[in-house]
């Protein structure tokens, strides 16, 4: 999605970031929905540390290298930075749409974007449709929240 518009960015870099935004998104959604559902909205918390094990687990395998694992620490320490700043930017238990979400989505695009591009991050982020995509995630998670509690 992004990766035409940022030549010569760094494809780890961009996929911590945009997992740790769209969890953070995502369990905000849930919150913001349903105050029945925390447990499903901490788990979802969890899903950019599943790409980290992903991450050491194939370095361990490619260099054949146990001592790999100690890369698992650093990624886990960027991640939850990464965690903490999008969860400050999107508010616990508020539906993170509109303008919450675009200003998130802006500091994203300025995190993720090698320096020395000729657009601002704003043409960028406008360019690549990514709002309109998350929102759309966003507005869907909340309507099947409310759809299962409905249901329940």
């Amino acid at each position: 999605m992004v990766m035409g518009l940022l030549r010569g960015a760094d494809p780890e870099l961009i996929a911590e970031e945009s997992l740790s935004l769209a969890a953070t998104a995502t369990a905000r959604a849930i919150e913001a929905t349903s105050s029945d559902q925390k447990t499903l909205s901490e788990s979802i918390l969890v899903a950019p540390f599943l790409y980290r094990d992903y991450l050491v687990g194939t370095a361990m395998l490619e260099a054949d290298d146990a001592a790999q694992a100690d890369r698992g620490t650093e990624i886990g320490e960027r991640l939850e930075r990464k965690i903490a700043f999008y969860a400050t930017h999107l508010p616990k238990e508020t539906l993170p749409t509109g303008s919450i979400l675009k200003n998130a989505m802006l500091l994203w695009m300025g995190r993720i974007s090698p320096p020395g591009m000729s657009t601002g991050p704003e043409q960028r982020l406008d360019a690549s449709g990514a709002v309109e995509r998350l929102a759309a995630h966003v507005r869907l998670i909340a309507a099947h929240i409310r759809h299962v509690e409905k249901a329940g």
